[in-house]
């Protein structure tokens, strides 16, 4: 099929192609090696078996289109004649003019388009349907539906009569409501084909499935959704007093639910328009890229969103991408049968770190040469091509990191799962917390140095004075660390190793270089902290508590799983430390870019077009380009207009608290309640008054013993650690940094609190019950 032959968008001209097409198609013969294998498999049966011939394209069942019912299927067939002739049917389905007007419309090339036939012994059913392991309509996980009718399944398929609508608990495998139809017809076999025949008027008020039969039917979806790792969409049948599987193909699509559960934690704060689009386009190439290297289905809509300046998760598709273990066993016995297909269904897994090493030096230098890079020979469109190039570059490079996350996470949820499935939940938490008490991290390492300059610091009386009498931004405008030369260049080295790191996601704020006082103020902080041990010293500690806790597990487990669990031990710790690398390196890219930015954004204050340079920010990636490529004062006007625009909403939004779920009033049932409640993140009690810390601007106010009150942490919030009480957050969960780090510093913490921001004010007193998850107000 040449492509001018499948052009036309007209339908009128569409439907002529299409008989063009199949014209010419049905003229050629089924090759003779394909009929003769097909005549001979069919040998093997009794003369009087029929069969199912169903048509499966290449362009079936993908994330972004189904093609459901867009190609033939032909049942109750028999005999060899008639089964090649509805094979060649199928394939010349592949042209019928629905089947091209959809491809058109998903904007699918006809000339990819390819055809498989599948033959299957026709299964003379009862009552017949679909089924889907999730609800399609709201995406939710825990709830399964089904569509049933007497007869064959055809009736549900097409869609052209009433049917029973069942809605399953997933986790009891029970109905919980029903919409029995009236139904008035069925498909049954006949010679030759199918029939439509109508249903007796004492049937058609009756269930298509007993309650027995739901339950077998529930129990096949979580089988299929089980074995494919993913939600499945089914076609089923009752015959003979059997349940057959005919299909099973993944959910294509996915309804977004927007919420901030799995986003507060990385993007606590309002972000900036073009930071968000240089983001969200990296985010999602990684994504797809990850997902295909971990043999998930694509994945087409949208993981996070931009809802006023706040950013949201697609809750449904996080729960169904990564919420699910990667596998299920009920005994060790199960894990050794289960092992050598692990092995080669993971070999990624042991794989990615090495290749990722491998990259990265690459993306290293290429980051030194941006930054080397000078920008005032070229003209606005070589800094915004300049800006781009840096763009270009972290993507690629970020491409497998969604795939490091994601692995860490599942990592330990498996690792937590087999543990509790030997020990029960109690000793589980208990030597889980023991197996990853310690990890070579980078921000460990930076942690370290950070003490070690306070005890430099501390080593000087007059230098630690004057951490005490002035405060850290004026330290640093007055030039008073260069009276200390042996502090300030080992303070200065500390900033060109780490200064990358951010204080905010949003890339339109300042990294730790260019606010050194933010550095200080963790300074000050360790400074006013007594502590017993040092950091060596509580290292030391981990380690020797994390050995103990592998002689317990190994005790515990046959010789032949040792080097299985030392496997997932090993690579827990691995992913652990490259999850944390792999954010310190990719924030590196900030510097470049804020650096191309800032020159594009002071070329156009020059012009009068912005007030201040790092207002570009407050553009949208495809208005920098049009105005870029127009380059005239008219556009540039109009840009400059825009831009205060969208500067006035981010800075109204800004201040606000984001609703947790977009589009959802929350019911409050705690209002009355003297407690709130979250996720358990850190064991522990521990009373205190409550302090706020939205930014790093409030460290330095932080008061030794409060407890620490935030939307979220991140690793540059640890030296708070050592003077918090506890630790209470509005987002993440027991794997999220407050969490580990309070569990570090043996502080109770509570994630996850929702509403915790307003619900609590400085100076309130509260007890925090890190075990139990609860916050009491006292």
């Amino acid at each position: 099929v040449r492509k001018e032959q499948v052009a036309s968008h007209d339908p009128g001209r569409l439907r002529i192609e299409s008989e063009q097409v199949r014209a010419a198609l049905s003229k050629l013969p089924l090759p003779e090696a394909l009929a003769d294998e097909v005549r001979s498999m069919l040998q093997s049966y009794p003369a009087d078996r029929t069969f199912a011939v169903r048509s499966s394209s290449t362009m079936e069942d993908l994330a972004s289109a189904a093609f459901a019912g867009q190609h033939d299927t032909c049942l109750n067939c028999s005999g060899p004649d008639e089964i090649l002739e509805k094979i060649k049917a199928c394939f010349l389905s592949l042209w019928s003019v629905r089947a091209m007007a959809y491809r058109q419309q998903q904007h699918f090339d006809h000339q990819q388009a390819e055809m498989a036939v599948v033959v299957q012994q026709m299964v003379q059913c009862e009552a017949a349907g679909v089924g889907f392991s999730i609800d399609p309509v709201t995406g939710d996980p825990g709830q399964m539906v089904v569509d049933a009718n007497f007869g064959l399944g055809e009736s549900v398929v097409s869609g052209e009569g009433e049917v029973d609508h069942f809605e399953i608990d997933k986790a009891a495998c029970t109905l919980r409501r029903s919409y029995i139809a009236r139904k008035t017809r069925r498909i049954v076999c006949v010679a030759g084909g199918t029939k439509e025949v109508q249903v007796a008027d004492d049937e058609a008020m009756e269930p298509s499935l007993s309650d027995e039969q739901i339950a077998h039917l529930a129990a096949l979806l979580i089988r299929v959704e089980q074995y494919f790792r993913f939600p499945q969409d089914i076609e089923w049948g009752f015959a003979g007093g059997r349940l057959y599987l005919l299909q099973s193909r993944p959910v294509t699509t996915i309804p977004p639910r927007w919420t901030r559960d799995e986003s507060a934690e990385r993007f606590p704060n309002a972000i900036t328009p073009l930071t968000w689009d240089f983001v969200e386009s990296g985010f999602h190439r990684s994504l797809n890229h990850s997902f295909r290297l971990m043999g998930f289905p694509s994945f087409d809509g949208k993981w996070f969103g931009m809802h006023g300046h706040y950013i949201y998760g697609n809750q449904n598709a996080v729960e169904l991408y990564l919420k699910r273990p990667p596998f299920s066993v009920k005994s060790l016995a199960d894990l050794k049968m289960l092992i050598p297909r692990l092995r080669e269904q993971y070999r990624w897994v042991q794989e990615l770190p090495v290749l990722w090493s491998r990259d990265l030096d690459y993306y290293l230098l290429k980051v030194g040469e941006f930054m080397a890079e000078p920008l005032d020979k070229k003209d606005l469109a070589g800094v915004w091509a300049f800006v781009l190039n840096v763009n270009e570059h972290g993507a690629q490079y970020f491409l497998p990191n969604i795939a490091i996350s994601i692995t860490h996470a599942t990592l330990y949820r498996l690792l937590h799962g087999l543990l509790t499935m030997m020990l029960g939940p109690h000793d589980a938490n208990r030597l889980f917390d023991g197996l990853m008490a310690y990890c070579e991290t980078k921000t460990g390492v930076i942690n370290r140095e950070l003490f070690e300059l306070a005890q430099q610091a501390r080593a000087l009386p007059q230098l630690e004075q004057r951490f005490t009498e002035i405060d850290s931004r004026s330290l640093v405008e007055r030039g008073a660390l260069a009276g200390f030369p042996e502090f300030n260049a080992r303070f200065q080295k500390f900033l060109r190793d780490h200064g990358h790191r951010e204080v905010d996601f949003d890339a339109y704020q300042p990294t730790w270089i260019e606010v050194p006082w933010v550095v200080l103020d963790n300074l000050r902080l360790i400074l006013q902290t007594p502590m017993d041990r040092t950091p060596s010293q509580k290292e030391r500690e981990l380690k020797v508590r994390m050995q103990q806790s592998e002689f317990e597990l190994f005790s515990k487990l046959p010789p032949d799983l040792h080097y299985f669990f030392y496997e997932i031990l090993r690579l827990a710790r691995v992913y652990t430390s490259l999850d944390d690398l792999e954010h310190y390196q990719t924030t590196r890219l900030t510097l470049p870019l804020r650096k191309g930015l800032r020159e594009m954004g002071q070329r156009l204050v020059n012009r009068g077009i912005l007030e201040e340079p790092m207002d570009i920010f407050f553009a949208q990636w495809n208005q920098v380009d049009d105005a870029v490529r127009a380059d005239d004062d008219a556009r540039w006007r109009k840009f400059g207009e825009i831009v205060r625009q969208q500067k006035a909403a981010y800075q109204s939004d800004r201040v606000r608290k984001p609703e947790w779920v977009l589009g959802e009033c929350r019911k409050d049932e705690e209002a009355a309640g003297d407690f709130l409640t979250g996720l358990a993140g850190s064991p522990g009690q521990a009373e205190g008054e409550v302090f706020v810390v939205l930014s790093p601007e409030d460290f330095a106010k932080f008061p030794k013993g409060s407890v620490l009150v935030a939307r979220t942490t991140n690793p540059t919030w640890t030296p708070l650690f050592y003077s918090a009480a506890a630790v209470v957050t509005e987002s993440g969960g027991p794997l999220s940094h407050g969490a580990v780090t309070a569990r570090e510093m043996k502080i109770p913490a509570v994630m996850s609190v929702r509403d915790s921001l307003t619900r609590l004010k400085n100076g309130q007193k509260v007890k925090v019950d890190g075990a139990l998850g609860r916050v009491y107000l006292l």
